[in-house]
């Protein structure tokens, strides 16, 4: 693979493209309070007003990318939170990964995006987003904990160290795996991710529970890949389509009625799909919301102070912010805690954790100063990458949502 993707839109597309959306804002400054990163640094550049103002300039020749610009451009979370507030309707999300597709095509390697970069392009295409192998990678930094060296090679791995979990939970019980109820109401495809086989391999045994539990057949097709959300938030859209279309033909050849997808993020890149190929996708929390009462399976009494993660994929990109509190209180027992600012982003964001993770901690850290201050049971967040963010600053186990469903299922079985 090259610096850059051939097959990509061309910069002159995308120029039209960016100056389309940027000059539908006003610049009012309604958003820039809403900006993590602005609320960081308090320099403009690192807003979305300032953001867009640059890619203005980009687009219509005045500003020459360089560095400076780049990295102001590059440390956008795409949380989309200005995007939520934006009176005037401004497209933020697209319009920055239209512009980091823009400047990957710049001849100057020092004006590409961060992410384009060949080590770190090896790192998300090697491993990051190749189940079986990161699956792997888990199992042996699981063994290192086990052994006491945990710590050392947190150490050791310079920014991957850093995202790693304090406590790598290992598999919840092979009861979790079993179907539970008949299956008669029909077949759902589940789309794991690329963590299923390491962060999120809990999440993903308890969603195959959970989902069989509602009488509906799961089906896992072998050929399910990447979501794409990396390459389209890291300047590559065109290998991000040819992504999410191999997951669309995987899917659609099994026939299924819907695709689950435990994990917010995944979701919300894969929810395209429901308008180009006609593919019912639903993160998992809102396909079980989704659900008739005649269809929910007995639950048991959980006595849980559950500290609740609002992912923004979730309350901006997906526009559920509320799915997570309102699946959990159909658990009996179960004692919903607000953690403070949970509005703002906790800075994983996907590779920015790695990329930038100076930036990431510092977003991290009041909400990990809450969760202290709650004392929780248990803390849940319905994205991997944030829960993965938020264990690795403290010494707790971040749980899905669908987890405590699930709990809740079999300790309600004879």
């Amino acid at each position: 693979m090259t610096d850059t993707d051939p097959t990509d839109r061309p910069t002159r597309e995308l120029d039209e493209a960016i100056r389309s959306d940027a000059l539908d804002c006003v610049m009012c400054g309604i958003c820039v309070p809403h900006c993590p990163t602005f609320s960081l640094t308090r320099n403009e550049a690192d807003g979305p007003r300032g953001r867009i103002s640059q890619l203005l300039g980009i687009s219509q020749g005045g500003l020459a990318p360089d560095a400076d610009v780049t990295r102001h451009l590059d440390t956008c979370l795409t949380c989309r939170a200005c995007e939520a507030v934006c009176p005037s309707g401004v497209a933020y999300g697209r319009l920055i990964d239209n512009g980091r597709a823009r400047l990957a095509q710049e001849p100057n390697p020092a004006a590409r995006p961060k992410p384009t970069a060949r080590h770190w392009r090896w790192l998300r295409d090697q491993l990051l987003t190749r189940r079986r192998r990161l699956g792997v990678a888990w199992q042996l930094y699981r063994l290192v904990q086990r052994l006491g060296l945990g710590g050392i090679a947190r150490r050791l791995a310079g920014p991957v160290g850093r995202a790693l979990p304090r406590h790598a939970p290992g598999p919840i019980s092979r009861r979790t795996r079993l179907p539970v109820a008949p299956t008669t109401r029909g077949r759902v495809g589940l789309f794991v991710g690329c963590t299923g086989a390491a962060m999120n391999a809990n999440a993903v045994a308890a969603a195959r529970t959970a989902i069989a539990a509602f009488g509906y057949e799961v089906v896992e097709p072998a050929g399910q890949g990447c979501c794409g959300a990396m390459h389209a938030h890291g300047g590559e859209p065109g290998e991000a389509n040819r992504r999410r279309e191999a997951n669309a033909a995987v899917f659609k050849a099994t026939g299924v009625e819907a695709v689950v997808v435990v994990g917010t993020a995944c979701a919300a890149e894969l929810g395209a799909l429901a308008d180009s190929h006609d593919i019912t996708v639903c993160e998992i929390t809102d396909w079980l919301l989704a659900r008739d009462k005649e269809e929910w399976p007995q639950v048991a009494h959980l006595d849980y102070r559950v500290a609740v993660h609002t992912p923004c994929s979730q309350r901006n990109h997906l526009r559920q912010p509320e799915a997570t509190r309102q699946l959990l209180a159909s658990i009996p027992g179960l004692e919903l805690l607000e953690i403070d600012g949970n509005a703002r982003c906790c800075g994983a964001a996907g590779m920015q954790v790695l990329l930038y993770p100076e930036q990431a901690e510092e977003l991290r850290e009041p909400k990990l100063e809450s969760i202290e201050r709650l004392a929780p049971d248990v803390v849940v967040s319905a994205n991997v990458g944030c829960a993965t963010h938020l264990a690795a600053g403290a010494n707790l186990t971040v749980r899905q949502p669908v987890e405590l469903l699930a709990e809740s299922i079999l300790a309600a079985r004879p």
